[in-house]
């Protein structure tokens, strides 16, 4: 097998003290190159993002260009307006796949300027970015969730048919594929017929996502972790939480996420009792939320749809049971009524119920939640999977 010495990550998001506010695909890629750098690899990340910048955080070195079409306005107004019209629909890929090239260009100059030379790189699946990794280098593309998938799949709207082009040529020409659970291996099989993709879930820092010593429970209190949206089953969530208040007057439901119109949405109710017993504290950092969910009676994850989700994992890492939807995502890692319990739409509150009032049920979802990240989703057996992998690839 080949050495590992130099690593490029090609990305449209990635969690820096310069783009604080991103997405699990950013936080994942931060995480996995300061473990990279660890191990004594040097790892470089090529970012489109709203800023030109460079910096160097974690040992990670990241060079970062501003969005093509944000930076064009020709082009912008291009891609904007044949995607408007199905008779321009060909015009409107090509300026897509223009976007890639300008790209590609931009990675191999700065490739070329300081003279780097890279083993592998890795990329998203989201917008087809492979097709800017410059042909002489070889690389793999990480499933964490393309704009095919959202739209077919978890009922995403007004995707750019661009983006959707792109993504399927990007998978056309690339055999390395890395999938991050067995249902994201299975849609993506299905979208793309990519052929033996190489599965490795996603890991999270168990070391610093852990049980908080003598922590101060809120008593019947209900969190959440993430975007506060209607994907992510919010409306749910406070529906069953209006269910719940009835027996459990005392409770109160807590978000941690970006909330977008939700607290417009909770002022909306009548009930006062409802509106002065919800919280939203905003997007946090790692301390921060460590902090919050080590509060938490139980946390739950009402998503309509996922392909993983590294929430979920931090949250049984620091030892919380949690109730989850029914989805197949969730069901690979939640075994009820072992580490977490499964609900439905229409049942939460009864789920919540069941971890209120039975203390040794709550013991023993909690202890066995942290054991099996202990066991499977620590971050060292991704990474060194992950290590593995690279080196395999020609």
């Amino acid at each position: 097998m080949k050495e590992i010495k130099n690593v490029l990550i090609v990305t449209r998001e990635y969690k820096s003290s310069r783009t604080p506010k991103v997405g699990g695909t950013g936080v994942f890629y931060k995480n996995l190159c300061a473990e990279l750098v660890k191990r004594g690899i040097s790892v470089r990340v090529f970012l489109i993002s709203k800023y030109t910048f460079d910096v160097e955080e974690d040992g990670v070195k990241i060079h970062s260009v501003k969005d093509i079409f944000k930076a064009n306005p020709f082009l912008e107004l291009l891609r904007s307006s044949t995607g408007k019209v199905k008779a321009f629909e060909q015009i409107h890929f090509k300026t897509y796949l223009s976007e890639k090239k300008i790209i590609s260009d931009k990675i191999s100059a700065w490739i070329k300027k300081n003279n780097f030379h890279f083993d592998i790189a890795e990329t998203h699946d989201f917008d087809g970015l492979a097709l800017s990794i410059p042909k002489d280098i070889p690389y793999v593309i990480r499933c964490h969730g393309s704009w095919s998938v959202l739209e077919k799949y978890f009922g995403y709207k007004k995707v750019h048919k661009g983006r959707i082009f792109c993504e399927k040529a990007a998978f056309k020409s690339s055999k390395n594929i890395i999938t991050i659970s067995r249902y994201n291996e299975s849609i993506n099989k299905n979208l793309f017929d990519i052929k033996e993709p190489k599965l490795i879930y996603n890991g999270i820092d168990e070391k610093f996502y852990k049980p908080v010593e003598n922590a101060e429970i809120i008593p019947e209190s209900v969190f959440y972790l993430g975007n506060v949206s209607f994907e992510k089953g919010a409306e749910t969530l406070i529906n069953s939480f209006i269910k719940l208040k009835k027996n459990y007057p005392e409770a109160s439901l807590h978000f941690i996420g970006k909330p977008n119109h939700y607290p417009d949405y909770i002022a909306d109710i009548q009930d006062s009792e409802i509106k002065n017993s919800v919280y939203f504290y905003g997007n946090k950092s790692g301390p921060e939320i460590v902090d919050l969910i080590s509060k938490a009676e139980v946390v739950c994850f009402p998503s309509k749809g996922e392909n993983f989700s590294l929430s979920l994992l931090e949250v049984m890492a620091m030892q919380k049971p949690v109730v989850c939807s029914a989805i197949d995502s969730f069901k690979e890692i939640i075994e009820e009524p072992v580490n977490g319990l499964i609900a439905r739409e229409e049942n939460f509150h009864e789920k919540i119920s069941l971890i209120f009032k039975d203390d040794d049920l709550r013991n023993r979802l909690s202890v066995n939640a942290r054991k099996l990240i202990e066991l499977k989703f620590g971050i060292d057996k991704m990474v060194d999977e992950t290590i593995r992998y690279y080196q395999e690839v020609k």
